[in-house]
């Protein structure tokens, strides 16, 4: 793991395809805006700020909300698993053509 990765891994929680969508959502909603002439005005502030936020998580890679749904998660406790170590020791035993084959 880099250096990079460390220290940043926590800061760009939005990944490169989820970053286009989010820009691409941004622009087409700022285009409906402009061009569409019968928007109330509740549902343009509503569109506007839905574009203002998804231009800004795409531009900077990070989103709070993503963020908070992350801390949310109930941390997994670790566990080991189970290895072959573990598992009971099979006999082996020959089978009718002589070959040795587990129980």
């Amino acid at each position: 793991m880099t250096y990079e990765d460390e220290k940043f891994g926590a800061v760009e929680n939005v990944g490169f395809a989820d970053g286009v969508v989010r820009g691409s959502l941004s622009i087409a909603l700022l285009v409906v805006i402009m061009l569409v002439p019968s928007i109330t005005s509740y549902t343009l502030f509503g569109l506007t700020q839905l574009a203002i936020y998804a231009g800004l998580t795409a531009f900077i890679g990070w989103d709070p909300i993503y963020a908070m749904m992350k801390q949310a998660e109930p941390q997994q406790s670790a566990q080991p698993s189970a290895t072959v170590a573990s598992y009971p020791q099979r006999e082996v035993q020959p089978d009718s053509n002589g070959h040795k084959q587990a129980a």
